[in-house]
């Protein structure tokens, strides 16, 4: 009765489009007050749910995403992508997904990257003679990269939530992340070739050349400085995303001297703003998440998915789709932390290593920033495109469709995110 009464509020507010975090407390204070508890558990939830020192790491990635893009680092990137890819068909196209993995490993937020590079490649585009849709479907699609590569703030949450190490977690999602950026190449490169795209010429020299490598090497510096100094254990993740933030100032002030210090409010008024609402959301779930542990929701749920097969790939199969559905109604962060203590015991059972599924679900629920009806990110293409929810939608289904079979592959071939940890001894 009260478990009901929570899910069914819990879909009920959401469908009326209530912020996420107000929904999560809300359908669980119903829970609490129905079972007769004393709401003191409300508040201890909560904080126990923000009470990780490895969250720390969070604001901080965010912070040095904020400046790396004010310094101008995301013009450069996309400068230096366009003298490697430029100039086959449907160049520009392509140029956007390049500058959404190489621009990864500096914010790891998928709307930053929308902010960054959206307004940018999607006028320039269309007026190349790529037609809207497709231009905001192409920077949709790349933004999702941005969450996985490293550093990645889900990485963080999912590695908090299941108590498995960030350093491992960053490795493994490497090859992931580019996979996903290659998948969405192979279908620009299909589209562009069935509808004619342009491609220009773009003249390259070796000054030139060199130059634009030398200033996207700085900012990809980051990313390897931050894996690196885990995995060598000079500092703890948070401490690595301290670090960032140092090496960030660093390049915008010193080397680049395009980050003035007038710029600083915005950077740190983003940068709470961000941070506060993903730790409302955090908080949030963590309260129905435990309420989910009082009721052995696990258990039910496991038994639930083996009453249709017990065929490791059915289940693989069924895993994943229950997470598409949900991603189309849940922020990922949201997401994880209510199921993956509940899925997980599901996945170890059918042959999942605890590695592998974490990327498979980060993945997963990557992709429902970009499904209707609640995607974060096509909102934001959407606004930035100036184009209707159902001409993107129609736009990015190839796009979405390419990425579900990487899932698949994920969830069935555990070397694409294992064999980089097992290369480093992270994992036997």
């Amino acid at each position: 009765m009260a478990l009901g009464t929570c899910v069914a509020l819990f879909f009920l507010l959401l469908f009326i489009g209530a912020p996420i975090a107000f929904v999560l407390a809300l359908s669980s204070l119903a829970y609490l007050l129905i079972k007769g508890e004393d709401l003191y558990l409300v508040a201890e939830q909560l904080f126990n749910g923000m009470n990780a020192f490895v969250l720390m790491a969070i604001p901080f990635f965010i912070l040095a995403g904020e400046i790396m893009n004010k310094a101008g680092i995301s013009e450069r990137l996309i400068e230096f992508s366009n003298l490697i890819i430029g100039r086959i068909r449907g160049g520009l196209a392509q140029v956007n997904v390049l500058a959404s993995i190489l621009f990864a490993g500096i914010t790891g937020v998928a709307l930053g990257e929308v902010a960054a590079l959206g307004r940018v490649f999607i006028p320039n585009m269309e007026r190349q003679g790529y037609d809207r849709p497709f231009a905001a479907a192409v920077t949709a699609s790349a933004s999702l990269i941005g969450p996985i590569i490293p550093p990645s703030t889900i990485i963080v949450i999912y590695a908090a939530t299941m108590n498995v190490s960030i350093g491992t977690m960053f490795v493994g999602a490497i090859i992931p992340g580019l996979l996903v950026g290659l998948t969405d190449m192979a279908v620009v490169k299909i589209l562009a070739e069935r509808r004619r795209y342009p491609k220009r010429e773009v003249p390259v020299t070796a000054q030139l050349f060199l130059g634009r490598l030398r200033d996207a090497l700085l900012a990809l510096v980051m990313p390897v400085l931050i894996v690196g100094g885990i995995l060598g254990g000079l500092f703890t993740p948070t401490e690595a995303a301290a670090v960032s933030v140092g090496y960030a100032v660093i390049v915008g002030t010193l080397v680049f001297g395009t980050l003035q210090m007038r710029q600083l409010p915005e950077i740190l008024g983003n940068t709470a703003y961000d941070s506060s609402k993903l730790f409302l959301i955090i908080a949030g779930a963590a309260l129905i998440s435990w309420i989910f542990g009082v009721e052995n929701v696990p258990t039910l749920v496991k038994h639930g998915f083996k009453s249709f097969s017990d065929n490791p790939y059915v289940l693989t199969f069924m895993i994943n789709a229950f997470f598409v559905i949900m991603g189309m109604w849940l922020d990922p962060a949201v997401m994880i932390i209510l199921f993956a203590p509940t899925i997980a015991p599901l996945a170890y059972e059918v042959g999942m290593h605890p590695i592998q599924f974490g990327i498979m679900m980060i993945v997963n629920a990557n992709i429902g920033f970009c499904t209707p009806p609640v995607g974060n990110v096509l909102f934001a293409v959407c606004d930035v495109a100036k184009i209707g929810m159902s001409q993107l939608s129609r736009a990015i289904l190839p796009f979405l469709v390419a990425n579900f079979l990487l899932i698949l592959a994920l969830g069935y071939v555990p070397a694409i995110s294992l064999t980089l940890p097992r290369l480093f001894g992270l994992i036997d």
